[in-house]
């Protein structure tokens, strides 16, 4: 019978654990074991999106020139064009490569190639997210594709100008950085066309020392400009002071006085005439040198045609597909594990419940009998006519595992009620389609097949289960016994058992059942039939849905519970058992129905019943 029992919260990881709270590795292994098909399902998921999103992504090849910025010019060219600046190179490398990304050096690029009237250029697609946005831009209610069909995200593209349009495109598909701590810059264009990404990384090279070249002349003329002048003045100040000396001369007589002044203006012009040599000097040293190459930046590397897309990278898109997929379906398993509220094992009925699992029977596959209608003739006897295999399996398969279970529910019987000469025992479910019928008839034939006289009532009036498929067509029965007009003719037998069926009420008797009542009907019945009988087994109805069970408990001598595996929730079932105490009271145990044994196997717990169960087989047939 029930017992009272420790309630604790629902949680997957307490299984059959009496310490609430614990969590032990073998749990864990246990649930990380169930839900290891659903992972790999995900994972193969994964699998899949990323096939089919590298069967639908662009593929883009990238193409890279490499430039070296060389500090290592003649000293005339260092100072001209830095004149004596002593800027740090780390900020000079960050400018230049901010100058590769600049407008200037990126409308040059698009000028020289032609790409604002090129219309693949701008049309091609990037990703897929912008071919995708290409196909919707040409759709005749969005707009045409020539102006929308450019895959342009910068915010740089300015209108419908479609010279600024290709630098939006070259500004987000070129990349430049520096290369380590070196002087060395890479320029790296990445393009749905292999070609392209080559011409287009080379011409920025390309373009980029044409404008350091342009720059740094643009300098020297600057400073070869300052330079003249700078010569053209001293050249005047030496004149000026020759002219100087030659006037003293002419004006003066030469004392010892006038010698001292005339000495002084000597040396002034000498070192104005020192002066202008040597910025001479300079000046004939620029124009000299002002044919060498004055760029500080040169190519050391130019920019190969790619020969297969770099991106995407079809192995690391499958791995992380497989993995991110892989750790959505591991996070929805803990979801599951921690939501999993059914019964699995015989340890939870007796933690939850506190009653002993008397089975746990598999999901039977039952066939349809079909049978030739007959006419019967007056005065002859009516036998069970079984609509299908599974209630009758104990009959044909007498040593399943099936059979047994049934078996054990009658020892269980037999222990709870030992001075009962007749037992009367209802079947009974929390739930419809629990499959509470087919253990009753199954259970009804067990006992007839032990020689025990056995009499079978379908009592659910509400939506019968046992006549359909053991008096198919019958027009007899329960509803008879409910108007006070049953006479023995009434109950089938079995044509060789010891069993006899009180079939239900069918769709015609209905309305004639809902208008007696039919407890004191039943309670006398089973009075006037006990000396008759060894066992009565009562097909009830389920106990959510109708009362009639509440009500008719206190006739019977024990109650059978019927609870589908991993269906009906366990607290559910408390609280129906704690709810009525008189029919959790009357409890002898639970059959859990309809179990996929290949599943069972993933719930097993080193020393459970069911870590054994494979052994058993040997001692059942099919």
């Amino acid at each position: 019978m029930l017992r009272e029992v420790e309630k604790h919260p629902d949680s997957a990881f307490t299984f059959g654990d009496p310490q609430w709270g614990t969590i032990d590795l073998e749990t864990l292994v246990a649930a990380a074991r169930r839900q290891l098909r659903f992972v790999l399902t995900c994972a193969l998921a994964g699998l899949v999106l990323g096939l089919a999103y590298l069967w639908a992504e662009v593929p883009l090849y990238e193409s890279t020139a490499r430039i070296l910025i060389d500090k290592n010019q003649p000293s005339i060219v260092t100072e001209l064009t830095e004149s004596g600046s002593s800027a740090q190179l780390d900020p000079m490398m960050l400018s230049q490569v901010e100058l590769l990304l600049s407008d200037r050096i990126g409308l040059k690029v698009v000028d020289s190639l032609g790409l604002a009237t090129d219309r693949s250029f701008l049309s091609a697609p990037y990703s897929l997210l912008n071919s995708l946005i290409g196909s919707v831009a040409r759709w005749p209610f969005i707009g045409s594709s020539e102006a929308s069909g450019a895959p342009v995200k910068s915010s740089v593209a300015r209108g419908s100008d479609t010279r600024w349009q290709a630098f939006g495109i070259l500004a987000e598909n070129i990349t430049v950085a520096r290369v380590g701590l070196s002087y060395i810059l890479e320029v790296q264009f990445r393009s749905p066309s292999a070609e392209m990404a080559q011409e287009i990384a080379s011409k920025y090279a390309e373009i980029y020392i044409s404008d350091q070249v342009g720059a740094k002349d643009e300098s020297i003329i600057r400073a070869r400009g300052a330079l003249a002048e700078e010569l053209e003045t001293v050249r005047k100040r030496s004149v000026d002071a020759e002219l100087a000396i030659h006037r003293f001369r002419t004006d003066n007589t030469l004392t010892k006085e006038t010698l001292v002044t005339l000495r002084q203006l000597e040396l002034e012009a000498s070192s104005l005439k020192s002066q202008y040599e040597q910025v001479l000097q300079q000046y004939q040293a620029s124009l000299q040198n002002f044919s060498m190459a004055l760029t500080e930046a040169r190519i050391i590397s130019e920019a190969p045609t790619p020969s297969r897309p770099s991106s995407p990278n079809s192995s690391l898109t499958l791995a992380v597909c497989v993995v991110l997929a892989g750790m959505v379906g591991a996070g929805v398993g803990g979801i599951r594990e921690y939501r999993e509220r059914f019964f699995r094992t015989t340890a939870q009925v007796r933690d939850e419940l506190g009653l002993q699992t008397l089975g746990m029977i598999p999901l039977l596959d039952g066939k349809p009998i079909h049978r030739n209608k007959h006419d019967r003739a007056a005065g002859e006897p009516s036998f069970i006519e079984v609509g299908n295999s599974a209630f009758n399996w104990v009959e044909q398969h007498p040593r399943s595992e099936f059979a047994e279970a049934m078996r054990t529910v009658k020892v269980a019987v037999d222990v709870e009620l030992p001075r009962k000469s007749t037992k009367a025992l209802g079947i009974v479910s929390c739930l419809p389609g629990e499959g509470k019928s087919l253990v009753a008839a199954n259970f009804a034939m067990v006992l007839a097949m032990q020689r025990c006289k056995t009499l079978l009532i379908d009592a659910d009036i509400h939506n019968p289960g046992l006549s359909p498929m053991l008096a198919n067509g019958w027009e007899r029965g329960l509803a008879d016994l409910l108007a006070g007009e049953l006479n023995p003719k009434d109950l089938l037998a079995h044509q060789s058992l010891p069993l006899r069926f009180l079939p239900g009420v069918n769709q015609s008797q209905q309305k004639l059942a809902n208008t007696v009542q039919p407890i004191e009907k039943m309670g006398d019945f089973l009075l006037k039939v006990g000396p008759m009988f060894n066992y009565v087994v009562v097909d009830l109805p389920p106990l959510a849905p109708v009362a009639d069970v509440r009500s008719f408990v206190q006739h019977l001598d024990g109650l059978v519970l019927v609870v589908e595996w991993g269906v009906t929730a366990r607290t559910f079932v408390r609280e129906i058992l704690d709810n009525n105490p008189i029919l959790a009271d009357k409890c002898i145990g639970v059959l859990l129905n309809k179990v996929d044994i290949k599943r069972i196997k993933r719930y097993q717990k080193f020393g459970s019943a069911e870590f054994y169960s494979e052994r058993y087989h040997q001692y059942y047939q099919a």
